[in-house]
């Protein structure tokens, strides 16, 4: 698809390993590390140990450490609570149950385990650091007050039964054709606290290329930027607002340049559920390529609305759904269109380092005027639909399974494999395509 969603890296947090919290918040960690032995240097504590001794507190606890050392935090987090379910009243494994939380970006979370140790008899040093962190979260010390360059980088090869069509989406239409291809993706973020009051300055970079092996007419670049602001209105709601320009070359052509902007709305409705709301508006302009004469005709501003929900289940599993409004302005009737779009997407993260994602988005769009290649004076209507559903795991993880030995320093280094489908049916029955695409890339996060 050459228009990219435009911020999709930079919304959506879909990494294993991140970047999180502050430079502050990281010399706590070190601080609880050190001060209460949450660091390991034993041998090494399998599942399988943990399953044979599930109430060996010292043995699980040195498993939680182990595991935090070697940054899988879902499974430390996963045995803290275990032990925590057992006895509620360990002061110690709650504290640091509490940081993990907030390393894994469950604000909420963490700061309900905080409550709990309200009033209990906890040492001057664990009553300090409870505070600290209980400072740093509320003050936005989670992703709120992170600073600093994040990024993902991915190459992979994709095949397509329909490769020329898979491009297509409300734009160009060829003739059936398989090819595969090659591409590379790459997104860059910098994001810096204005004061501290919670407000941010957000930046980011973007692009994409593929090249096809035989229909060079389905190549495409693409590439883009976003500046902007965000900040909190009281503990439950936050906005960003950003300006945003892209391009699109097609086979080597510049073919589409845009510029506008996006505002977002979101307030929490619980502990790990949102609300969301998010306008965009773009001045599109289309250029003619060497094989099209009518591509001019597409230009024009687009508009669209959209309101969601958000679940979280974890610092790395969540399900997003949202239904929104999109309405496109062209030079001539016969590309200007509007219509509803319903989306969703999802990732699962499981504790041995695998995961599966996926997307979906349906689109009922009706033209301002009939079809330019039917002679039928009935307006275009189109159905689009398009899903992607992938499986990845690190490469830690992998080499883990194949029983190599561990290096954590490979966790935020993943191999992905993915299915993609593409549907377009029209009442023009010559714009109908179908494309069913497969693809395998890896992917690094800094």
């Amino acid at each position: 698809m050459p228009i990219l969603k435009w911020g999709y890296f930079m919304n959506r947090k879909t990494s294993v390993v991140r970047i999180f919290g502050s430079a502050a918040c990281a010399a706590l960690f070190i601080m609880h590390t050190t001060s209460y032995g949450a660091e390991y240097n034993g041998p090494k504590i399998t599942f399988e140990d943990i399953y044979a001794n599930p109430d060996n507190q010292d043995l699980n606890l040195n498993y939680a450490r182990q595991q935090v050392a070697a940054g899988d935090l879902l499974s430390a987090a996963a045995t803290l609570e275990r032990m925590l379910y057992a006895s509620p009243n360990w002061d110690s494994a709650r504290l640091f149950y509490a940081l993990i939380l907030f390393r894994l970006d469950d604000r909420q979370a963490a700061i309900r385990e905080l409550n709990l140790l309200d009033g209990r008899p906890l040492s001057p040093k664990q009553r300090a650091l409870a505070q600290s962190y209980r400072d740093n979260i509320e003050n936005g010390g989670s992703d709120k007050a992170a600073s600093g360059f994040s990024g993902r980088l991915a190459i992979g090869v994709r095949y397509d039964n329909n490769a020329g069509n898979a491009l297509a989406d409300t734009l160009l239409t060829f003739a059936d054709r398989s090819d595969q291809s090659l591409f590379v993706q790459a997104a860059l973020k910098y994001s810096n606290p204005i004061g501290d009051n919670g407000l941010k300055f957000n930046a980011g970079i973007e692009a994409q290329t593929r090249r096809h092996e035989a229909f060079s007419r389905a190549n495409y670049d693409s590439f883009g930027g976003t500046a902007g602001l965000s900040g909190n209105m009281g503990d439950a709601f936050v906005w960003a607002a950003d300006s945003q320009i892209a391009q699109i070359n097609i086979s080597g052509q510049r073919y589409l340049r845009q510029y506008g902007g996006r505002l977002t709305l979101k307030r929490a409705i619980g502990e790990t559920t949102a609300l969301w709301i998010r306008g965009t508006w773009y001045d599109q302009d289309y250029d003619d390529l060497a094989f099209t004469n009518i591509e001019t005709l597409r230009s024009g501003d687009k508009l669209t609305a959209s309101a969601g929900l958000i679940k979280n289940f974890s610092g790395k599993s969540f399900l997003n759904a949202s239904i929104g409004y999109e309405n496109k302005n062209a030079s001539d009737a016969i590309f200007a269109y509007d219509g509803i779009r319903v989306s969703g997407n999802f990732k699962n993260a499981f504790n041995n380092g695998v995961y599966i994602n996926g997307r979906a988005t349906y689109r009922m769009l009706k033209y301002d005027g009939p079809s330019f290649n039917n002679p039928n004076p009935t307006r275009r209507e189109d159905n689009h639909l398009y899903g992607r559903l992938g499986l990845g795991a690190s490469i830690n993880a992998i080499g883990t399974m194949m029983k190599m030995t561990d290096n954590p320093g490979l966790d935020n280094i993943y191999l992905e494999t993915g299915m993609i489908y593409t549907n377009r049916n029209s009442n023009n029955s010559v714009l109908d395509y179908e494309n069913i695409g497969a693809e395998l890339k890896l992917i690094l996060d800094f």
